[in-house]
């Protein structure tokens, strides 16, 4: 549907509520998507989604029904069934109410017509050199390709409707040698399907893999880094969702401080760190308003190695009289746009380059400390070349103690880490003394 079916679908859902607010979250989503596996096409398929929250309020109650299919008879079951949850919930210690209407968005170009409404052939061209070369190298490859058509919409009873068009390329390929030591993956998604350069991703994954092959063994311990934009990705989405001031000012986070509540204006990372968020930004566009309708601005959270805000939602804001920042859609690190990843292994003596990471999981929350494990290929640095592929490793490493032992880095790119799914998170390839390696791991 377009906008304005999607606004007048809404307004005929509000019009027949009973309850004293109402908001709704609407998406309309049509994919197409290719995968592929032992050096075939296995599956080809579309997939047609429309989903409508319904949160009906009643004080400080509320109620949420989804639903599916825009029929009266569906629509009628779930504003009443909503209707029904809120008034048996308890009352919400914490409620705000929606946000009024007439707000400003940012206006944000993430659709790309292009993209949208790419033909199934042209998906296959897309995937065909990965699957041709690993035939001729004899490697074995596997992946997906996805494009997608989304629109989603935000409004409710105080005159709120916002409209979001969005596309989407998701490219996707692991290859591993036949003899089952080697392997790599290579994971990009765009807005924009110009930006995907199929071919010279193919041709990476592949060098890697045949790379990677038969690895060897490197001692635990603590080493110079270069942490490539997947595993930098994972880092940066993990210390994302620690972000937040709620918990520094309870004193449950890194960022707590016991004389200011929170370290905002404080410094907490290297000098050359700078993050922030903004949907206009062509890098990574992004929705321009959050799941409650709430307007999403640029804004800086770490400025030259500084803590300059945090995410801070509507009923933190009114109780410690500060401003409502909502979390952000997007995820920026600025990095240096006169060094490439070939840089980085060049300057580094000695040390272990990093393809991705996997299985992140957190095990300190108060140092955001996290372990996890390297994959899809590890080499070892000396005088500057790759000089040999390693066996995994496990890491306990912070995103924070990594921010403030960067060395050098690449130019920024949009990059997707094991466990960020579509989140939209721009990162550059980073080199980083003393990261953590506690053990050795055989798999690969």
């Amino acid at each position: 549907m377009i906008e304005k079916d999607l606004k007048e679908l809404a307004e005929k859902i509000i019009s027949r509520s009973n309850a004293e607010d109402i908001v709704l979250n609407i998406s309309e989503t049509k994919s197409y998507n290719i995968r592929f596996a032992g050096n075939n096409i296995t599956t080809c398929g579309a997939i047609n989604r429309l989903n409508i929250s319904i949160r009906s309020i009643f004080g400080k109650r509320s109620g949420s029904a989804n639903i599916n299919s825009i029929d009266d008879g569906t629509i009628e079951n779930g504003l009443r069934t909503s209707e029904k949850l809120a008034k048996l919930a308890p009352e919400d210690e914490e409620f705000t109410p929606p946000e009024e209407g007439g707000q400003e968005y940012l206006h944000v170009k993430e659709y790309f017509e292009d993209t949208a409404k790419m033909e199934s052939r042209e998906r296959i061209d897309l995937i065909r050199h990965v699957i041709e070369e690993c035939v001729r190298r004899d490697l074995i490859s596997a992946g997906y390709i996805e494009t997608s058509d989304r629109g989603s919409a935000v409004a409710n009873s105080r005159g709120v409707f916002v409209y979001h068009p969005s596309s989407e390329i998701d490219f996707s390929a692991t290859v591993r040698t036949k003899d089952g030591t080697g392997s790599s993956k290579i994971h990009r998604i765009y807005s924009d399907n110009s930006e995907l350069d199929s071919v010279a991703l193919s041709e990476e994954v592949i060098a890697k893999s045949e790379l990677s092959r038969n690895p060897q063994e490197l001692k635990p311990g603590k080493y110079t880094v270069v942490l490539e934009g997947a595993a930098t990705c994972d880092l940066l989405a993990n210390l994302q969702w620690y972000l937040n001031r709620r918990s520094a000012d309870e004193g449950r986070s890194y960022f707590s401080d016991k004389v200011n509540g929170n370290k905002i204006g404080q410094k907490v990372a290297s000098d050359v760190v700078n993050i922030y968020s903004n949907p206009a930004d062509n890098i990574a566009p992004s929705s321009p308003f959050n799941y409650d309708g709430t307007p999403v601005n640029k804004i800086n959270w770490i400025e030259n190695g500084i803590l300059k805000n945090m995410p801070t939602d509507r009923f933190w804001a009114f109780k410690t009289k500060s401003d409502s920042i909502p979390y952000p859609t997007n995820f920026i690190f600025e990095g240096n746009n006169d060094r490439t990843l070939n840089d980085l292994i060049a300057s580094t003596d000695y040390g272990v380059l990093v393809t991705r990471f996997w299985y992140i999981r957190g095990v300190d929350p108060k140092q955001i400390l996290l372990t996890g494990l390297t994959r899809d290929g590890v080499f070892l640095i000396e005088d500057g070349k790759i000089t040999k592929p390693l066996k995994n490793f496990r890491f306990n490493e912070s995103p924070m103690n990594v921010l403030n032992n960067i060395m050098d880095m690449s130019a920024n790119k949009r990059s997707v880490g094991s466990e960020t799914g579509r989140s939209k998170i721009v990162v550059p390839d980073i080199k980083v003394k003393d990261f953590n390696f506690s053990s050795i791991s055989d798999a690969i």
